[in-house]
């Protein structure tokens, strides 16, 4: 398939087309702040059970049992160099807690080893059972394929082997060790009892890479159900970039609303030690007498305003950071713009 055949139709079908057809997940959520912005924009979200420390646990074990969409990966791309160093009991327990909090289907990814299928089969005979105990018979297990000498179906049904559960479809890496988009129609040779569902692991900002996967699983799995992940919001931090311009825009907001009623009397202890110690760094040679005197100047006013906008920000940063992804997730889900 050459470039410009992703710009037209196939049978019917274009990338922009296929593309709001996928199930969106929010990935590198961990940070509190991010996560909340996309739980309030009702946006499914994606974690790797080997970064999730107790707290992120916990938050996402709240999310599921109110009903949210999640899906949970190993997190075993973090020990592609180290696949010994997977710490699959930690990962199986996390999966555990979050299968039995869970009030709707959740999905998880079955134990691989990124860019091997030896060691992809090994570990789903040592561990792959306990993932389906942990998680079955009320939530969806994902094989990742990975490549090799075996094709997708004879790799398929050597995974098949490995477990006494039935799979609920397919996990296709997108960015290490990736799944090749010209392999994708070697997918016909799956063994039809795997149903027909596909999801892209770590597709990444890249919307023609997307689009290139979907027109081919087209031809082969037309009717599949398609999900990826990805950690977008990553691209979109910086000068002049959506996230970074729409947290200064609910910075300023909240400061607008704090200078409609601000009253410099209130004005706290810490606030004012700051405002003295940047009045010293100004006039090094001010004396104790001058530095009490100093913050009833229009010098003083203006520093302990600027202290006041600093602590501010400090205080209200995290609570900006959600806005700014609340914000960014919900114009993109109106507009049908994954990436």
């Amino acid at each position: 398939m050459h470039a410009h055949d992703l710009e037209g139709d196939l049978f019917g079908f274009n990338g922009g087309t296929l593309e709001q057809k996928v199930q969106k997940f929010a990935s590198g959520v961990l940070s509190p702040a991010i996560w909340e912005g996309y739980r309030k924009a009702g946006n499914p979200m994606c974690i790797a059970a080997s970064e999730t420390g107790e707290a992120a646990l916990e938050r996402a074990c709240e999310y599921v049992h109110n009903g949210g969409e999640l899906l949970v990966d190993s997190g075993a791309f973090m020990f592609r160099t180290r696949p010994d160093d997977t710490p699959w009991e930690h990962i199986i327990a996390v999966y555990r807690r979050i299968a039995k909090a869970a009030t709707g289907r959740i999905t998880f990814i079955l134990p691989d080893v990124v860019g091997s299928q030896e060691k992809t089969l090994s570990a789903l005979r040592t561990w792959g059972d306990a993932v389906m105990e942990a998680i079955k018979p009320h939530h969806h297990a994902l094989l990742p394929v990975q490549t090799g000498s075996m094709s997708p179906g004879v790799f398929v049904k050597a995974a098949m082997l490995c477990t006494t559960e039935r799979m609920d479809g397919l996990a296709l890496p997108s960015n290490a060790a990736a799944f090749p988009p010209d392999l994708i129609p070697a997918l016909a040779e799956v063994p039809p009892i795997i149903p027909r569902r596909v999801h892209f692991l770590g597709i990444s900002r890249n919307a023609r890479g997307l689009q290139e996967r979907l027109l081919r699983l087209e031809t082969v799995w037309p009717d599949a159900q398609v999900s990826c992940d990805a950690c977008e919001h990553r691209a979109l931090v910086g000068q002049g970039k959506p996230i970074t311009e729409a947290r200064r825009s609910a910075l300023a907001d909240y400061w607008d609303g704090r200078m409609k009623d601000w009253d410099e009397t209130e004005d706290t202890e810490e606030t004012d030690s700051l405002a003295r110690e940047a009045l010293k760094a100004r006039f090094p040679d001010a004396d104790e007498y001058d530095l009490d005197a100093l913050p009833c100047s229009q010098w003083g006013a203006l520093t302990t305003l600027a202290q006041t906008y600093d602590s501010h920000n400090r205080i209200n940063g995290p609570r900006a950071t959600t806005e700014s992804i609340y914000r960014y997730a919900t114009e993109r889900m109106d507009r049908h713009n994954f990436f």
